[in-house]
């Protein structure tokens, strides 16, 4: 190799590889086994594999031959795409390898800096770790994905050792700083390792003070009761206690006059001796990381390093003595103990998600790339205003830009269980945009749907696909998450449990069946606690959809308990969009149009991806006699969407309406057989289509629709029928045609 240095090859973090030709030259290796292979051979301890062990670890399925074919046609590849290079293949009959004099891998060289004897080793160790092992090169192959298991828990094992040394280390310098941000290292392998947690905790109270400590430790127990569904350890619990009851001084200025050598991390059973500066360390064998514990200092000197959280002293040996109790219970079998579920347990651990950077795909234009990056953006804003939904930040998660991952590796590197997976297509003209919401657990589809967009203002279409699709995500997590507990019968469900459950039934469809079944839930949980907000404000959802989509159910509708429920829940959370939206609702029912437009801008200033309340915005424009533009407001709707909304049936009734309005009545007709087809037995669709067959003169249709609506809801009929009509005295405005047009249709129906 007359021309190449050498070659650097990451594997911590997104696998990259650069030609040092007087300077850093990226490769692009396209095959994921072929980068699989590299990474093999460059663990290797000699970088170097025998054919047949090769032909086995990644086409063990195929007969030898095709094996062996298969792994000489990777290798030509490979050849092709390192170019420059490709010196550092060394292949021969019996075996491939690399050339380790050419070859600087990351992986080797961090595990290197992490056996050395000083802190400048390990600060330098800290500083290759870029992330897990590979995290994105799981291959579905079983030999190989052990392997790398193997490989990435072995990294992170030394990982944390470095984190925790640094740790230590400034905290014995009095480096409040450096301690917390090594800390946060090492919290971040493993967020729900609660041992260090606890380190965390104990140097956030010494040198952030007392609120720091607690509001870490509110967002930890979180953590643990949505991912875990488990209670803190109880070391954790006297932990927090001893913070709250101020036991933790502020940590004071080191001891200068003591070296601070004296405290330094030593590796077990290593020599002290310093790294060979070479420009990549080599770890021949690469050995099981050694394990890191601090030097001894000598008997008669006093130690310079202040105590690890400073106390009175009695309060210090109480809390000792208490931590030594509980960790022999827990050695005893505590750890054996049924975990303490929390009540939302299985469906907070469901909320979970990261959108991934859009990718690009046959630009059409040069500006689609920055239209990806806008977009991801601003999805991931939109859907972080759903409040049960768990977004991982954006800085973050472009982390994963322009890198093929594994959604595997999501679960355990960021503990979500979502990933969004999108891609754009440009043409000259359009814009088509595919999304997939992945289960990062099992790597399965579990939705997917599309989007295509005219080329117009990119900004725009960025915004308005971003809230269609965040809308619907959301949507989609929650139907998945409340699923999970359908199959459960009603004693093993919590209360929030039931709740969601009683949600996913009014999602399947405004229908009588679904209203019970959603009652029958909301109902159990009130009998267990007859307080229980949540399911409340469900019992009032339920008798208004009831009343204002002509639904018979075994009871009435009591509206004016719901009305009560609403402000009763409204009194406690002034911003729940769900109880803004069920007043919203109510007011509409009561020709309050005015004040309805009130409270759905206000759920619409809370997500503006809360599609159904901008719709319905469109129709009451519609009743307050601005029929042109709330129809705009409504195809806007209609446009920003997905296609499958499960609420796109009202959008196409509020469609309907506003072209009646404008006295484009078959156009209404087109767009309330749309909405016939969408939400296929509803009585309201049958009522809109009674009142616009009626409208133009179709009587045989509108009496079919009038005789499917009277069977369906004989009861709302009548009280239909039975309400003032509609209109404005002081204006001389009549009431919407859609109306009047019903009460003629059941007029001429039913005498």
């Amino acid at each position: 190799m007359s021309k190449l240095s050498h070659v650097t090859l990451r594997l911590l973090g997104a696998f990259a590889i650069e030609a040092n030709v007087s300077r850093p030259i990226p490769i692009s290796v396209r095959s994921r086994k072929a980068r699989a292979l590299l990474a093999y051979l460059a663990m290797k301890p000699d970088y170097r594999a025998r054919r047949e062990e090769l032909a086995a670890l990644f086409w063990g399925d195929n007969p030898d031959a095709l094996a062996r074919h298969s792994l000489r046609q990777c290798l030509i590849s490979l050849r092709q795409d390192l170019c420059l290079a490709s010196e550092i293949l060394v292949v021969d009959r019996e075996a491939i390898g690399l050339c380790a004099q050419s070859v600087c891998v990351d992986a080797r060289r961090f595990m290197s800096l992490a056996r050395s004897a000083g802190p400048d080793g390990l600060t330098q160790a800290a500083k290759l770790w870029q992330g897990a092992f590979l995290p994105d090169l799981a291959l579905d192959i079983e030999e190989f994905d052990s392997w790398h298991r193997r490989e990435a828990d072995r990294l992170s094992a030394v990982a944390a050792d470095v984190f925790e040394a640094l740790c230590r280390n400034a905290d014995a310098n009095g480096d409040g700083e450096r301690a917390i941000a090594a800390a946060e290292r090492l919290v971040a392998l493993e967020p729900t390792r609660e041992d260090r947690q606890r380190t965390a905790l104990m140097l956030f109270a010494r040198y952030k003070g007392r609120e720091a400590a607690l509001s870490r430790a509110r967002q930890f127990t979180d953590l643990l009761r949505s991912e875990l569904g488990v209670s803190p350890e109880a070391a954790t619990r006297a932990l927090i206690d001893a913070i709250k009851r101020g036991d933790f001084e502020p940590a004071h200025a080191p001891n200068r006059a003591q070296p601070a050598a004296q405290s330094v991390l030593k590796p077990v059973s290593l020599q002290d001796k310093a790294p060979r500066s070479l420009p990549c360390e080599e770890a021949a064998s690469v050995p099981a990381p050694a394990v890191l514990t601090a030097a001894q200092t000598p008997s008669n000197t006093a130690s310079a390093t202040p105590p690890f959280w400073r106390r009175q002293p009695l309060a210090a040996a109480s809390i000792i003595i208490s931590f030594l109790a509980i960790g022999t219970i827990v050695a005893l079998g505590l750890a054996s103990a049924p975990k303490l579920w929390s009540p939302q347990t299985d469906l907070q651990r469901s909320q979970a998600l990261v959108v991934l950077p859009f990718a690009v795909d046959n630009s059409g234009q040069p500006d689609d790339p920055a239209f990806a990056r806008v977009l991801t953006h601003n999805l991931i804003g939109y859907l972080s205003r759903f409040g049960k939904l768990r977004v991982i930040s954006e800085q973050t998660s472009d982390v994963y830009r322009d890198r093929q991952t594994d959604v595997a590796h999501l679960m355990t590197d960021l503990g979500v269980q979502y990933a969004i997976v999108g891609r754009v297509q440009g043409t000259d003209s359009a814009l088509r945009i595919d999304f997939q919401l992945v289960d990062a657990a099992t790597r399965t589809n579990l939705w997917s749907d599309h989007l295509q967009r005219e080329r117009s203002d990119s900004t725009l279409v960025a915004d308005e696909a971003a809230r269609g699709i965040a809308r619907m995500l959301a949507f989609e997590i929650g139907r998945l998450g409340a699923l999970r507990v359908r199959a459960k019968s009603n004693s093993e469900l919590t209360l929030s449990e039931l709740v969601e459950r009683g949600y996913l039934a009014l999602h399947r469809g405004t229908r009588r069946e679904n209203l019970t079944d959603a009652m029958t839930s909301f109902d159990e949980a009130l009998r267990r606690d007859a307080h229980y907000q949540p399911a409340l404000l469900g019992v009032a959802r339920v008798h208004i959809i009831a009343a204002i989509n002509f639904i018979d159910l075994d009871f009435s509708p009591d509206l004016v308990k719901a009305e009560q429920l609403v402000n009763e829940a409204l009194a406690k959370s002034p911003n729940s969009i769900p109880a803004l939206y069920s007043l919203a609702l109510l007011q509409k029912y009561r020709h309050q149009y005015h004040a309805s437009i009130r409270s759905l801008q206000r759920c619409l200033e809370l997500n503006p991806s809360f599609l159904p309340a901008q719709g319905q915005i469109g129709n009451l424009l519609t009743r307050i006699g601005q029929p042109q533009k709330g129809l705009e407001q409504i195809l806007q709707t209609i446009r920003v969407a997905t296609p499958n909304d499960p609420t796109t049936g009202y959008w196409y009734l509020f469609a309907a309406e506003a072209e009646l309005e404008l006295g484009h009545d078959r156009t209404a007709l087109d767009w309330a057989l749309r909405a016939n087809a969408f939400m296929p037995g509803s009585a309201l669709v049958q009522a809109w289509l009674a009142s616009i067959y009626t409208t133009i003169g179709d009587k045989s249709n509108a009496a079919k629709s009038v005789a499917a609506l009277t069977k369906m809801a004989p009861d709302r009929t009548r009280l239909f029928m039975n309400r003032p009509i509609e209109g404005n005295k002081v204006t001389g405005r009549r009431g919407p045609r859609i109306l009047d047009g019903l009460r003629l249709a059941l007029g001429a129906s039913l005498g």
